[in-house]
């Protein structure tokens, strides 16, 4: 891949928010690579952040990424967005209806071991 089509598909994947190196490349060599490719060109303004460093891109940075962007809707490509997770329906969690403090959800009533574990704490505590 050339260095013009690895600017564009960083500076696009980089785009209007402030990455991580990790959320560049979990390979540390890559993400520097990519790091110091994009300072060449002063297109990144990177922050030290305690042991993280953040990049962002800079103006010139900025008006490449709306170039790209105006290229992309010409072509008719769609701007890509995150996906969006939507909880499954159907299934609802347990809920403790009807219970009163202190007392036990309806499956370990009866159940012969809480009279086993709560000897066992007796013990233990020395009570």
């Amino acid at each position: 891949m050339d260095e013009l089509s690895r600017i564009v598909f960083w500076v696009w994947r980089i785009g209007e928010s402030e990455k991580s190196l990790v959320e560049i490349s979990k390979n540390v060599e890559k993400a520097r690579e990519v790091l110091e490719l994009l300072q060449k060109y002063s297109l990144v303004d990177v922050k030290k952040k305690g042991r993280i460093f953040l990049v962002s891109l800079s103006d010139k940075g900025f008006g490449v990424y709306k170039k790209i962007r105006e290229i992309r809707e010409i072509v008719g490509l769609e701007p890509e967005s995150p996906p969006r997770i939507q909880p499954e329906r159907g299934v609802a969690e347990p809920q403790a209806e009807g219970l009163e403090p202190g007392g036990l959800p309806s499956f370990l009533v009866g159940n012969p071991w809480l009279g086993v574990l709560a000897k066992r704490g007796r013990e233990r505590l020395g009570l």
